[in-house]
């Protein structure tokens, strides 16, 4: 999913207009419909991470990086995982690696 794509979606889900989000960050609605459409993409990094903040999404997500959305359980789980042991990390990744091939296994 592009950046375009992705704005159009987290703006809809909050039923906001263009004009709406524009008045919240500070540029033209013109150019929240340019950067929806994909003809534009923000030259200004201050109105990507307006955009991140309002949405409560990193700007990975924003960017097609990440299709992780919130950023306070990101936050977290960063903080979680540096306060542990190298061992236990080591453990924490292969739990994760196991949950991840099993819900890639066909259910019967």
């Amino acid at each position: 999913m592009t950046f375009g794509e992705r704005l159009r979606q987290l703006r809809e889900e909050r039923n906001l207009t263009q004009k709406a989000i524009a008045g919240i960050i500070g540029i033209s609605p013109r150019m929240v419909s340019f950067y929806e459409s994909g003809a534009h993409f923000p030259r200004e990094e201050g109105t990507l991470l307006k955009l991140a903040q309002f949405f409560e999404v990193s700007t990975d997500y924003l960017l097609g990086y990440s299709d992780v959305r919130c950023v306070e359980q990101l936050r977290k789980l960063n903080q979680a995982f540096q306060g542990l042991p190298e061992a236990e990390r080591e453990s924490l990744m292969d739990y994760l690696d196991f949950l991840s091939a099993k819900q890639k296994r066909p259910k019967p």
